[in-house]
C-alpha cells in the first residue's frame, strides 16, 4: 500500500527504528485499507533485537468474550462459530499490541506514530484499486451504522475517490493521547460493549477492560541452513514451519 509504505520510509528518515516504522504503517493501514487492517483486528509481531541477537514475539490477538461458551452456541442452535455477525467477534487486540510494542522496543512516542494515520483520516485519502474492490465486495454485510460511516451515498468508494473518516480520526487521536486505556477502558470501550449488548452479542465491557497483549516465546526450526522463527499457537506460525 503506497501511502502506508511512504509513512514507514518517512519514519525511518526521521530517525525512528524498524518498530516505529512498522507501527506507523500499521496505523496508516487501519485508515487507508480498513477492510484488512482495522482497529477491530489483532496484532502479532516478531522482533529481532540486534544487540542481544534475540528474537521476541508479541501476541495481541483478542480473546473470545467470557460469555462465548459452548452452551452459548448450543442454545442458539449453532454447531460452529459463524463467519460474520456479533457471534464471531473477539476482543480487538491491535491497540494493546501497538502500545506494548512501542513501549518495549520503539523510540518515538505513540502520538507521533499515529499522526500520519490521523491526518489521512481527517484530510482524506485516495482509495486504491484493490481496496475499492474489497470495500464493494463486503458493503452488503454492513449494518445501518456502519453504512453511514463507511459508504458514500449508500455505495462503496470507487478507486481514486477521496475518503474522509472523521470518527476514526477522533478514535486514533484519543489513542494517541491516552494509549491502551483510552480504547479499552474509556468511552470507546464502553461504546463497543454497549453496541454488542444492545444487539444480543456476547462481548462485554469487562472483556475489553481486562485485555492485555502478551509477550511469548517464538517457535523456530531450521531450513537449508537458516533458522526460521514464527509466533507460536494460537497463530498459524506452526503451519509455516511444518
Amino acid at each position: 500500500q503506497l501511502l502506508a509504505a511512504r509513512v514507514g520510509i518517512e519514519m525511518l528518515a526521521k530517525g525512528g527504528n524498524a518498530v516505529d516504522a512498522a507501527l506507523a504503517m500499521a496505523a496508516t493501514l487501519a485508515v487507508v485499507e480498513p477492510g484488512m487492517s482495522g482497529l477491530g483486528g489483532d496484532a502479532f509481531a516478531l522482533v529481532y533485537l540486534a544487540r542481544s541477537q534475540k528474537v521476541v514475539a508479541l501476541n495481541a490477538s483478542g480473546r473470545a468474550p467470557k460469555a462465548m461458551t459452548r452452551d452459548y452456541f448450543a442454545k442458539k442452535g449453532l454447531s460452529k462459530i459463524p463467519l460474520a455477525g456479533l457471534d464471531s467477534v473477539t476482543v480487538p487486540g491491535v491497540v494493546a499490541g501497538w502500545k506494548a510494542l512501542s513501549d518495549a522496543h520503539g523510540t518515538r512516542p505513540l502520538a507521533e506514530l499515529l499522526a500520519p494515520a490521523i491526518e489521512y483520516a481527517e484530510q482524506g485519502f485516495p482509495v486504491m484499486e484493490k481496496t475499492a474492490e474489497d470495500w464493494a465486495a463486503f458493503a452488503s454485510k454492513l449494518d445501518a451504522d456502519a453504512r453511514t460511516t463507511l459508504l458514500i451515498e449508500g455505495r462503496a468508494p470507487r478507486a481514486g475517490e477521496l475518503v474522509r473518516q472523521p470518527q476514526l480520526a477522533a478514535t486514533l487521536r484519543a489513542i494517541s493521547k491516552g494509549g491502551r486505556a483510552a480504547f479499552y477502558e474509556g468511552p470507546i470501550g464502553h461504546a463497543i460493549a454497549d453496541y454488542s449488548q444492545a444487539h444480543g452479542g456476547p462481548l462485554a465491557y469487562s472483556d475489553l477492560a481486562g485485555f492485555a497483549a502478551e509477550w511469548v516465546t517464538p517457535i523456530s526450526t531450521t531450513y537449508r541452513g537458516h533458522r526460521v522463527h514464527e509466533c507460536p499457537p494460537n497463530t498459524q506460525g506452526l503451519t509455516a514451519l511444518l
